[in-house]
């Protein structure tokens, strides 16, 4: 027997919306480590998990159709199984979508790596009143073949076996998939290249069938490594010369011809491996597209669910939430008896407790949005509404594929939001699209709008203030594209091709991982960001020290401390700025401030209001506290809250705006100064119509 290897690495492969990823959750449950690959934002994911003394290293590969190098997600995929030669692939197969999945092996194969086959979705299969074949499958294909269902919890074992005993019984250099039979003609210029580029070590470290099969297909990355030989013009000619033979041979171009020779292996397969055995179940998949990608019912269905994502996210989240709340006030005032010296004191519980504990308050509202919007997402909805919004989209400048980053910015974060625009292959359209996302509802502004909202609009209205707040985000930002479509960055928007996923009830687990992943970079952000952030400002406000006469409140003592503070002395410069938009000197502090992160608005407010606290506050939270103000109203919160929504973004978006929009200090310049002042003009025409027309002063 072999020796035993105690790691293993197994990389799943397979098309979108394969199950790919829910199966790689059932194996790695919550041991995953997630982020992009160098230089692209293309997510990895990394899991292990220790089965029969091994650890097995899991890397989930993008989803992608092939393994060529047409994007971002191909290439990732591709040069990691060259570079990285994991020990096995698990090729992860929609069996409702063999052929077409196929497709995909029959390029895995000339790799050289072992390959395993998870046989997923084999209900859906029958579901249309057919069977398939595993064992014919198997010797056809010459790999095994299992079928998998993580709902039922069947198979994942039975992979996890076969690949220790695989290792362990030395067989992993005996499994041999079946390869492709591109036919003689196309096997004689094979040959041809073969004999002169063997004699090159620099290429015999990639896999011979891909390497050869690639060049005559014209791939860019084969074709750079031929160019490093220093005898690149020889091949270059011969290469030319196949091409060239096979085009006369086929009438189609050597791509093509290759193409077709897969698609007729895929087809073969599934003629003998899939058979009709009954009537076709009614399609659930098709009997709700029926509506919800209707061309008059798409839309009114899309804001239904949104709606239905906020009322859910307010309803279950305003308990919760209380309670953070009278948490973080109780740890301050516990905390704050065992803390000698006022200064001290001020600065842990008025600083720090005050300032994150703020914006934690709401961290179950954002847990149960994220879950909300990761159900739909899993489900396959969230793919019919970029379907149903592209039409729109395009009418102002955008291309369909721009709703992915405004749903990755209203999941989270702007910033992976303007880094999925690299998704999109106009220049163009990727600026345009840069522009827009941060204005969505993005994670940060969340706390401000659910703060602005809780208190001056009661529960059973919450969720349609925060309906009409996100549709107002989605009317500018598709204003501002028309805007820059048709003044600055003229052109003609490029057509839109997507898959729809089949409908199916998400995985518990796997909505879990999502929900914890994206609520992660939350919470690391208040325990580091916001620290810094919030101490910085609570000693804004706390210097210079003011000396006041001893018979002053409380409350009089902490308004001369404000006023006379640094943070006190720019707010009274920059006031006048803000008095027309119905807003103090507090409250643009607080704008500036969320300049550094959009959350401490709501940390630079809670320690605004702390710091001036008194007895009759003890027991109230920020929401209170701000609602019994006379200084706010429901008029100059929403107008405060439009502000927030529109003016610049924060400072790690713009740097990654500015990264990703080519260093211009042109667009720089349109994003921070130009939002501000858009911002300004916006809240001015609504606080004085307001104020004319006395509603909600």
């Amino acid at each position: 027997m072999n020796t035993i290897k105690k790691e293993i690495t197994v990389a799943l492969v397979g098309n979108p919306n394969s199950g790919k990823s829910t199966i790689f959750n059932s194996l790695t449950g919550a041991s995953q480590d997630v982020g992009n690959y160098p230089g692209v934002t293309v997510e990895k994911k990394k899991g292990s998990k220790n089965y029969r003394g091994y650890n097995i290293n899991f890397i989930d590969l993008p989803g992608t159709y092939s393994l060529s190098a047409y994007s971002e997600d191909e290439m990732v995929a591709r040069d990691f199984l060259l570079n990285e030669k994991p020990d096995i692939i698990l090729n992860v197969i929609d069996a409702s979508n063999i052929e077409r999945n196929l497709y995909l092996f029959t390029q895995i194969t000339e790799l050289g790596i072992p390959v395993v086959i998870a046989l997923n979705m084999i209900d859906i299969l029958e579901s249309q009143g057919k069977v398939i074949d595993r064992e014919m499958l198997s010797n056809l294909l010459g790999v095994s073949v299992f079928i998998v269902s993580v709902n039922k919890e069947t198979g994942i074992i039975d992979v996890l076996d076969y690949i220790v005993d695989s290792i362990e019984e030395g067989e992993l250099k005996n499994l041999k998939a079946t390869k492709v039979d591109y036919g003689e003609n196309i096997k004689e210029e094979i040959d041809k290249l073969e004999s002169l580029i063997l004699q090159y070590p620099e290429l015999s470290k990639f896999p011979k069938s891909w390497l050869l099969i690639k060049l005559l297909d014209n791939d860019p990355l084969a074709l750079k490594l031929v160019y490093k030989t220093s005898d690149k013009i020889r091949i270059l000619r011969q290469i030319k010369k196949s091409r060239k033979h096979i085009k006369e041979h086929f009438g189609k171009k050597a791509e093509t011809e290759i193409a077709n020779r897969r698609y007729g292996f895929a087809n073969a397969v599934v003629k003998t491996v899939v058979k009709k055995v009954g009537r076709r179940k009614i399609d659930i998949t098709e009997f709700i597209d029926a509506f919800a990608l209707n061309r008059y019912l798409g839309i009114p269905i899309f804001a239904a669910v949104m709606y239905m994502i906020f009322k859910f996210t307010f309803a279950f989240s305003e308990p919760v939430i209380s309670v953070f709340e009278k948490f973080f006030k109780w740890l301050g005032g516990a905390v704050g008896s065992f803390i000698p010296g006022e200064s001290t004191r001020s600065l842990v519980v008025d600083g720090i407790i005050g300032g994150v504990g703020g914006v934690l308050g709401f961290f179950p509202l954002v847990l149960f949005m994220f879950f909300a919007i990761a159900f739909f997402e899993d489900s396959g909805y969230m793919a019919r509404a970029a379907f149903v919004m592209d039409k729109i989209m395009n009418r102002f400048g955008l291309h369909g594929k721009s709703f992915l980053p405004l749903m990755i910015s209203t999941n989270g974060c702007a910033v992976p939001g303007i880094l999925a625009t690299r998704t999109l292959d106009s220049k163009r359209e990727r600026l345009i699209t840069m522009f827009v996302v941060p204005f969505m509802v993005c994670g940060a502004k969340l706390p401000v709008s659910a703060l602005i909202i809780g208190a001056f609009f009661p529960l059973k209205y919450q969720a349609s203030i925060m309906s009409f707040i996100y549709v107002l985000s989605v009317i500018i930002a598709l204003g501002t594209a028309k805007m820059l479509s048709t003044v600055l960055l003229k052109g003609e928007t490029t057509h839109f091709v997507m898959e729809l996923p089949r409908y199916h009830m998400p995985q518990i687990k796997g909505l879990l991982l999502k929900v914890w992943e994206r609520s992660w970079l939350y919470l690391r952000k208040a325990g580091t960001v916001i620290v810094f952030i919030s101490v910085l400002i609570w000693a804004a406000f706390a210097y210079p020290k003011v000396s006041v006469e001893e018979n002053l409140t409380k409350s009089q003592k902490a308004a001369a401390q404000i006023k006379y503070s640094f943070a006190g002395r720019v707010g009274k410069i920059i006031e006048p700025l803000f008095k027309p938009i119905g807003m103090d000197a507090d409250r643009a502090i607080a704008l500036i401030s969320g300049f550094a992160a959009k959350e401490v608005i709501v940390s630079t407010l809670s320690m605004i209001y702390s710091i001036e606290e008194t007895d009759s506050y003890s027991s109230k939270s920020l929401k209170e506290k701000i609602a019994s103000d006379n200084d706010w109203s429901p008029l100059k919160g929403l107008t405060f809250l439009i502000f927030c929504l529109i003016y610049t973004p924060c400072a790690a978006s713009v740097a990654v705006f500015f990264k990703e929009g080519g260093s211009s200090y042109k667009w720089l310049a349109l994003i921070v100064i130009g939002n501000t002042v858009f911002a300004w003009i916006v809240s001015f025409i609504i606080f004085q119509a307001g104020t004319l027309l006395k509603i909600g002063i």
